[in-house]
């Protein structure tokens, strides 16, 4: 059990035979205390009986002391002892350590279609994704991340057909110049459609081919932001394997008929399946893919953009008619710039590999600026290193929901809540243990405000990684990244280190505790740490 979890199991034990004995066991809250209030409070505003001041302050002994405020109880835990409880856990890394949750779960994110490199506007997708599987990895998830390939469509069929007609090599201008065209080739893209969706099996695996190069642009740029898959699933995998057939079969008692055309009802809408041509439509195809997933796994997890609201909504409300309920959503909102919405077919896009280059060519002229004294190959590792960490950081530390409009200065900032910063404050702590090298010296057992207070920031990791991971955000370890960082730099203000003898022991174990606790926190942001900013 973590430290403070411990402690707030012993704060609820102390107190149980009280709540017993006035029968309020029901009407309190617990939570964490506000700033100056101490550690945790007890709340009896529901509570319909006065409970005794003294009776309550007796439970105070040398690990807590309860104080009764009102119909409020702030409990504050002994410095010494919280502190050196979580010193311990950081140090022989039990903190970090989190019990399985014999679950299965399926991250499903990206999922562009590969018509050109991944652009700034769906890559907080992918970033989201990759986050949310790190963390539920290290809450203790038996977790995979998957990218499902859409390879039939209108879309798809033009960048092929676009490919076809004006050449490979800048297969993105080839896709939009043909989709401008695409009234003219409504016949093409309709028979090539028909043919994918019929289960022709030659002419899917032959575009697959080709399209598989193109995925590829989406997967090294993913790669540079530190972002990879388990597995991919292949949209027309389901028409090959006679998913789709069984998925219309097994909803036929609800469907209706339209012209031939099969669809479900709902409200005053029509959810189609089937055209009346007989082929699938992509709803009915991602239907068999959700299907799949709720048989191999206990939570699928779909990270969509906020335009397939309503696609997910149909897709539950079809779900539900076969109890399929293991399906979750994440959405969000999208990133722009300060140009607006980005869209590859109206060719009105900035890539992530841009994106990429330009913010690692501008933390390389910071870096510049402020380390003289390192090799050209160290600046551009580092660079990389913030560059991407700068991309991803400045995504991830909104809430999904929030649109965010990305801004250079702000992703870039040594000072403030941004990638440099926490890492800066990694490779200072890195740098204060490298010059104190194998010290040998008493841990002084006296724990001053400043010690206690980056070592309770310290031992939160456990539970800001639960709250990230149950309720799917997040934005909520890169904000505890930052005030981490806050609450190092604040210790290096006032703490000397080196220089002093009594304490030196004592802080510079509170600095492998950080380093310690930083390097897992960044990990989970997807960050790689360097020494040597």
């Amino acid at each position: 059990m973590h430290p403070l979890e411990l402690m707030e199991n012993k704060v609820k034990e102390k107190m149980l035979p009280i709540l017993k004995k006035y029968g309020i066991e029901d009407k309190i809250r617990i939570y964490k205390a506000p700033k100056n209030f101490g550690d945790l409070t007890i709340d009896l505003q529901k509570a319909d009986v006065e409970i005794d001041k003294q009776e309550i302050e007796a439970l105070s002994d040398n690990e807590m002391s309860f104080k009764k405020v009102n119909k409020f109880i702030n409990v504050k835990y002994n410095d010494n002892k919280l502190s050196f409880m979580i010193l311990e856990s950081a140090l022989d890394g039990t903190l970090f350590n989190f019990s399985r949750k014999n679950m299965k779960v399926l991250i499903e994110h990206t999922s562009a279609n590969p018509t050109g490199p991944l652009h700034v506007g769906r890559v907080r997708n992918s970033i989201i994704g990759d986050t949310v599987y790190r963390i539920f990895k290290k809450f203790g998830y038996d977790v995979r991340s998957e990218y499902y390939v859409n390879d039939i469509g209108t879309q798809v069929e033009a960048l092929l057909l676009g490919t076809e007609l004006y050449g490979e090599e800048n297969y993105t201008e080839s896709y939009r110049r043909y989709y401008e065209e695409i009234d003219s080739h409504k016949n093409e893209i309709e028979r090539n459609m028909k043919m994918a969706e019929s289960g022709d099996r030659e002419f899917i695996l032959k575009s697959r081919k080709k399209l598989e190069r193109f995925l590829n642009d989406v997967l090294i740029d993913l790669k540079n932001l530190n972002i990879s898959f388990d597995s991919f699933a292949w949209e027309s995998d389901f028409i090959i394997n006679g998913d789709v057939k069984n998925v219309v079969q097994m909803l036929s008692p609800y469907m209706m008929d339209e012209g031939g055309a099969k669809y479900i009802p709902v409200g005053d809408g029509k959810i189609f399946l089937i055209r009346s041509n007989s082929t699938s439509l992509y709803f009915t195809r991602d239907v068999a893919y959700h299907i799949q997933k709720s048989k191999n796994y206990d939570i699928s997890v779909d990270v969509l953009g906020e335009d397939h609201k309503e696609h997910f909504r149909n897709l539950m409300y079809v779900l539900n008619l076969i109890s399929i309920k293991n399906i979750e959503p994440i959405f969000y909102s999208y990133v722009v710039t300060k140009e607006g919405k980005m869209s590859t077919r109206r060719g009105n896009v900035i890539y992530v590999r841009d994106m990429i280059q330009e913010s690692v060519e501008r933390a390389k002229a910071e870096i510049i600026k402020r380390r003289q004294d390192i090799s050209d190959e160290e600046i551009n590792d580092i660079s990389f290193k913030i560059g991407t960490a700068s991309v991803r950081f400045n995504i991830i530390k909104y809430s999904p929901e929030k649109p965010i409009t990305f801004d250079w200065e702000e992703a870039l900032n040594f000072e403030g809540e941004a990638a440099p910063f926490v890492m800066y404050s990694y490779a200072r702590a890195v740098s204060i243990l490298n010059k104190a090298g194998e010290i040998e010296a008493p841990l002084n057992k006296n724990i001053d405000q400043r010690e206690a207070e980056l070592l309770r920031e310290i031992g939160r990791f456990p539970e800001v990684i639960r709250d990230a991971a149950e309720h799917k955000r997040p934005d909520r370890v890169a904000k505890y990244s930052f005030e981490l960082a806050s609450s190092f730099n604040q210790f290096y203000r006032d703490c000397p280190v080196l220089d002093d003898k009594i304490n030196i022991g004592k802080r510079v174990s509170i600095i492998k505790a950080f380093i310690s606790t930083m390097r897992e926190t960044l990990d989970l942001l997807g960050i790689k740490t360097s020494d040597k900013i």
